[in-house]
């Protein structure tokens, strides 16, 4: 029997740009689950359609069901807790994530109850508590009047009842570091590898070192880790690392925020892997003023394949603009360091920011023509609650979420034109996919 079916709603949107990884927040909570003695069982809707996926649930008839959500997964996270909700009023329905950790209240309607913040610690505290007290979903009020005992939950009632919530609360690395490893058990690995074989000739799964960014650029929402730079153990992540090897996974994708940030930690992470021949390809995320020549060899020599940075801007009055306290000479000075090496770079830009000109988004287009990089992705301003780009901009739509990878849909009062820049967009995009393409074929990659 199942007390907890947790959810991960994404569907496959056969997207280019698509990266699927098999969902690492879920594994965790999962294991943390079965440590404290909860029956858990996990839906990966990844690979499923979706009447499979509501059977399947059904079927079970668990107690809780939990779904979590980032954007452009909003709309099926809803469809099916609506779903859900009609087939089994008991079942007490409750999200997490990013998105419901912005946007509470909106959550609310369709959920019992949302999660906020870190979840690892509160949310198998939370299921065991509820499951012991054999209540069921309507006797929810009463059992959460003690509500600090549930750090980050929000609940409001659909009578227009007192809200009932309590702040959220990060751990520090003690309780981290604490953590059982990720539980893998549920996943189809076979079709996520087939995958990342298919496109790369090796697969990867994702791992977390580190958690947090003391960075503030202003687009950027840190829902879950927030500010507070924190560090896993280079034992727990080397023991993580073994786990993902016996799953049959040759690669790792570096989920942190950004794996650059402290480059003690960077070296000692590829000295491990270089001397624990543990073999593994690995991408991660990295900012641009960083980065050395050494650290660059080093990450080569541990198995580095591909390093992606957010680039954002080919203007530097745009950059200041964005607080990304980087400069356009930083990022060409670090590109051309990984060049140099068998690492490919990939860059992400956006375009439309409120403040730029027109002609400061086409000076982006052409100067991201020009740099060595193996990707390219743009996108445009999404205005998250909580950061400087939201407090800025006017009219933000919060129904409106992305409803696939780099959707680029203007959600608020814009004073760029959305058409021009999906346009202009696809064809810098084609244009570089065709330079690369010739690039390739002349033998100069």
């Amino acid at each position: 029997m199942t007390d907890v079916m947790l959810i991960y709603p994404y569907f496959d949107t056969n997207m280019p740009q698509a990266m699927l990884f098999h969902p690492l927040g879920i594994a965790q909570l999962t294991a943390v689950l079965r440590v404290v003695g909860v029956a858990v069982s996990v839906v990966d809707c990844t690979f499923r359609q979706r009447a499979d996926v509501l059977a399947e649930i059904e079927a079970a008839q668990p107690n809780i069901v939990g779904i979590s959500i980032m954007v452009s997964m909003s709309d099926n996270a809803r469809d099916l807790a609506r779903a859900i909700r009609e087939r089994m009023p008991e079942t007490l329905l409750v999200c997490g994530g990013p998105l419901p950790t912005l946007r509470s209240q909106q959550f609310s309607r369709e959920f019992d109850l949302v999660f906020r913040g870190e979840a690892a610690q509160v949310f198998p505290i939370f299921c065991r508590a509820y499951l012991e007290a054999g209540i069921s979903v309507h006797g929810l009020p009463g059992f959460l009047q003690r509500a600090e005992a549930y750090p980050g939950i929000y609940y409001q009632p659909l009578d227009s009842g007192a809200t009932i919530q309590s702040a959220p609360q990060s751990s520090d690395e003690t309780l981290l570091n604490q953590l059982p490893l990720p539980d893998r058990h549920d996943y189809d690995h076979a079709r996520y590898q087939q995958f990342w074989h298919a496109r790369e000739g090796y697969s990867l799964a994702g791992i977390m070192t580190t958690y947090g960014c003391p960075y503030h650029c202003n687009f950027c929402s840190k829902p879950i880790y927030g500010n507070w730079f924190r560090r896993r153990k280079m034992d727990r992540i080397m023991a993580e690392i073994r786990d993902i090897k016996t799953w049959g996974y040759t690669g790792l994708w570096i989920a942190d925020d950004c794996f650059t940030l402290d480059i003690e930690h960077l070296r000692t992470f590829c000295q491990r892997l270089i001397v624990e021949k543990l073999d593994m390809r690995w991408w991660c995320l990295s900012r641009v003023d960083k980065v050395t020549a050494q650290v660059v060899d080093l990450m080569q020599a541990a198995g580095c394949q591909k390093v992606f940075f957010g680039l954002e801007s080919g203007s530097n009055a745009v950059l200041k603009l964005m607080n990304k306290q980087i400069t356009i000479e930083m990022a060409e000075q670090t590109l051309a360091l990984f060049a140099q090496s068998s690492i490919r770079a990939a860059g992400f830009f956006m375009v439309g920011y409120p403040g730029e000109t027109y002609e400061t988004i086409e000076t982006t287009f052409q100067w991201a023509l020009t740099l060595p990089l193996d990707d390219i992705s743009f996108t445009v301003p999404y205005p998250l609650p909580g950061t400087r780009l939201f407090e800025k901009v006017f009219n933000v739509q919060s129904e409106i979420d992305w409803q696939y990878e780099n959707e680029n849909r203007i959600t608020y009062q814009s004073e760029f034109d959305e058409s021009y820049l999906r346009t202009r967009i696809a064809e810098v995009s084609a244009q570089f996919t065709a330079r690369r393409q010739c690039q390739r074929r002349d033998g100069s990659l």
